[in-house]
C-alpha cells in the first residue's frame, strides 16, 4: 500500500458517494482543462452501482465528450451477459450521458480466447496513449473494488498476474472463478494519476482490516501510485473493525449537500 493514503469513512454511501461525485468531476475538468481529455478506468461489482446511478445525471455536454472509459477489468463473456463488467456500467451510467461511443473503450471478449481478449485490449491502450516500448499508460482517475480475499482487479492472491511487471494486460484463469477474465496489472494501476477504492458493507470489515491495521500482504497493498495519489472510501460497514476509525471518520456538511 501506499505509504501514505487517504482513508476516508463515511456516515453512510449515500454521503460517500457524494464526495466521489464531486472528486469526479473536479478531476474530469482539471484534465480537460490541462489535456483536453479526460481518461478513466472503471471496476464492475456492487459497491460502485449507486455510484454509477447518481453520476448518470450528470448532464455537461462538453464533459462526456472528452471523457473516455475504459475498464480496469472484465469477465471473459459476451458483453450483453449477465456477469459482464461493460454491461453492468452501461445499464447504470453509460446508456444515460452523452458520451461517444468511440470513447468507450470496452474490452472485446469476442476473441478465440482470454489470451487474445487481453493482447488486443493491450494493443487499444498501447495505441490510444500512443506508448513507446517501455511505457504505461496514465489514466487520470482509476475506480476500483476489494474482493474478501483483498483481491483488486482480477489480481487475485497467489496468481502469476499480481507479479507481472512488463505486460500491460493480463489473462485470468483459476479454478475457483465462474469465468476467466482479463485485467490491468499493477503497473498500469500504479501510473495512474488518483486511484480511488470504493468499499462498501460489512462482508468487507475483515480484508479491510488487514490491508489498512494489518498491513496484510495481499494484492490490493501492492496499489501504490508512483507520481499518484490513492484513496479509501468507506462505509461504516466496511471500516467498522478499523482501530483508528474515528479518525478516519468524514464529517463535512459542504459534501453531503452536493447531489446529483
Amino acid at each position: 500500500m501506499s505509504n501514505n493514503p487517504k482513508i476516508l469513512v463515511f456516515e453512510n454511501t449515500y454521503k460517500l458517494t457524494n464526495y466521489l461525485l464531486k472528486l469526479w468531476i473536479d478531476v474530469a475538468k482539471d484534465a480537460i482543462q490541462k489535456r483536453d481529455c479526460f481518461t478513466v478506468a472503471l471496476s464492475g461489482g456492487r459497491s460502485p452501482v449507486e455510484f454509477y446511478v447518481r453520476l448518470s445525471n450528470f448532464q455537461d455536454f462538453d464533459v462526456w465528450q472528452k471523457t473516455h472509459f475504459f475498464m480496469v477489468d472484465e469477465r471473459f463473456v459476451s458483453p450483453d451477459h449477465r456477469d459482464s463488467n461493460i454491461a453492468m456500467v452501461r445499464d447504470n451510467l453509460l446508456n444515460y450521458v452523452g458520451i461517444p461511443q468511440l470513447n468507450i473503450h470496452h474490452i472485446k471478449t469476442h476473441q478465440k480466447d482470454v489470451k487474445a481478449s487481453a493482447a488486443d485490449y493491450a494493443e487499444e491502450l498501447k495505441t490510444f496513449f500512443n506508448l513507446q516500448a517501455g511505457q504505461w499508460p496514465v489514466f487520470d482517475l482509476m475506480l476500483l473494488g476489494i474482493g474478501d480475499d483483498g483481491h483488486t482487479a482480477s489480481l487475485f492472491p497467489g496468481s502469476s498476474g499480481t507479479d507481472e511487471i512488463r505486460r500491460i494486460t493480463v489473462p485470468v484463469s483459476h479454478d475457483h472463478l465462474r469465468n476467466e477474465r482479463i485485467s490491468l496489472t499493477l503497473p498500469v494501476i500504479n501510473n495512474t494519476r488518483q486511484v480511488v477504492f470504493l468499499v462498501t458493507g460489512d462482508t468487507k470489515a475483515d480484508v479491510i482490516q488487514q490491508l489498512i491495521d494489518e498491513k496484510a500482504d495481499l494484492p490490493a497493498n501492492r496499489v501504490m501510485p508512483n507520481n499518484g495519489t490513492l484513496t479509501f472510501l468507506l462505509d461504516r460497514g466496511s471500516a467498522k473493525k478499523l482501530k483508528d476509525l474515528e479518525r478516519y471518520s468524514r464529517q463535512e456538511d459542504n459534501i453531503s449537500l452536493f447531489v446529483l
